[in-house]
């Protein structure tokens, strides 16, 4: 092979490496936009969702038209079951953002109960929530305390989550 000959080749190799780092640039562009993108949607959704099922509380023959119904059996008679899944979704010095899933038994929430304790101490309540997570800002620094939350409607307030703990 001539010189001439092996300069084009690493001209071409060169030139598919820089065309390989652009795709994968684009890519991860792309994929990001993708990500945003869905995050506005689930956002939208779950306002459109939450707006809906308050709308029609205890009418859900209104949705059938949709071709949505209510879980079966789930009435506002009927106090909702137990929060799922609670998490410190962020922290900071002075804050905790807590996350959490609804609860897949019971009757429909209307709001969720947000409750404070240093260890062994009694439980306060420190925040309500319409959706499934809640910023608590302004919390003592420097002091271990544990949190949970309680689903509650007409019925009355479903069975507390499992405790997490914080320490700021």
């Amino acid at each position: 092979m001539s010189a001439a000959e092996l300069r084009a080749l690493i001209e071409r190799v060169t030139a598919a490496i820089a065309a390989a780092a652009a795709a994968d640039a684009a890519l991860r562009q792309e994929h990001a936009a993708k990500d945003q993108t869905l995050v506005a949607l689930k956002d939208v959704m779950r306002a459109n969702l939450w707006y809906t099922e308050v709308d029609v509380r205890g009418q859900p023959e209104r949705l059938s038209g949709l071709g949505w119904g209510g879980r079966p059996g789930a009435t506002d008679a009927e106090s909702p079951g137990e929060v799922r899944d609670l998490s410190v979704a962020a922290q900071t010095d002075t804050s905790v953002v807590l996350a959490w899933r609804p609860p897949a038994e019971g009757g429909p929430v209307a709001s969720y109960t947000v409750q404070r304790r240093k260890p062994g101490g009694a439980w306060e309540d420190v925040a309500t929530a319409v959706d499934n997570d809640c910023l608590l800002a302004d919390q003592p620094r420097g002091i271990e305390f544990d949190l949970r939350v309680i689903a509650v409607n007409k019925a009355g307030a479903g069975q507390p989550t499992r405790t997490v703990t914080v320490v700021l």
